[in-house]
């Protein structure tokens, strides 16, 4: 299968990885070194590629999370690079940069993947949980995900949450490691449900080993919290529900 001539680009992972970098540069600095970064990004995975750039208002993340742990909660003090900004303005203004309201910048890649063809060209790991053509500019590597693939590192995540955008996972919920023999049986198995159905009996599991008063119904709104912060958009207005 040949990859994909347009590339969804992950506008985020630019301007804050360029503006760590350039924070002793002057903001001209800073943008050059944009449009050198953004350039070899496009020459290296396509001919065509569409920036895509975060609203840092809206997500509907934010509304899904438990109170116990809110979506990224823990970066809001978190510090942000100088040029930040202007740096975002300026891929919006000479690039046409998409910025998303409502949704991260993570959903309109995946939604342009699936439901387009697009490639993603990003850094960010969580977005192995998309089917599709993948290029990482930091290891300089092209590579194809299945369905089957992405579910499973969807319900690995499910498993093990993401600490850095603050999803819990079972040892936060439970107290219970998410141990390699745990994720193992996720390799053989091929259909989201038998996956769902995997993890459910991994919690309750734990809850049972550690003595804890939740029940069935609390692990399914554990789960559909954490998943519907975990799932990437393959649709438009899509919420993750298990299946």
């Amino acid at each position: 299968m040949d990859a994909p001539e347009v590339w969804g680009i992950d506008g985020d992972v630019v301007a804050y990885a360029v503006g760590f970098k350039s924070q002793d540069d002057t903001l001209e600095e800073a943008l050059t070194a944009v449009d050198a970064t953004l350039q070899t990004i496009i020459n290296s995975c396509g001919d065509i590629g569409i920036i895509y750039l975060t609203d840092s208002g809206s997500n509907f993340r934010i509304d899904e999370a438990s109170s116990a742990f809110p979506y990224k909660g823990h970066r809001k003090d978190a510090e942000k690079p100088k040029h930040l900004e202007a740096i975002r303005q300026y891929m919006i203004d000479k690039y046409d940069a998409k910025l998303q309201v409502g949704q991260e910048a993570d959903d309109a890649l995946a939604i342009g993947a699936v439901q387009h063809g697009h490639g993603i060209a990003t850094i960010d790991k969580d977005l192995d949980g998309v089917p599709g053509w993948h290029y990482n500019w930091k290891q300089e590597r092209t590579y194809y995900v299945t369905e089957v693939e992405a579910d499973r590192f969807f319900y690995t995540q499910l498993l093990t949450g993401d600490a850095t955008d603050n999803i819990p996972g079972l040892f936060k919920r439970t107290g219970a490691k998410a141990m390699a023999k745990i994720k193992a049986p996720l390799e053989e198995l091929e259909k989201p449900a038998d996956m769902y159905q995997h993890v459910k009996q991994v919690y309750m599991d734990a809850v049972e080993s550690k003595g804890m008063t939740s029940d069935e119904r609390d692990v399914e709104r554990w789960l559909l919290s954490q998943g519907r912060c975990l799932w990437m958009r393959r649709a438009e207005g899509e919420t993750w529900n298990a299946p």
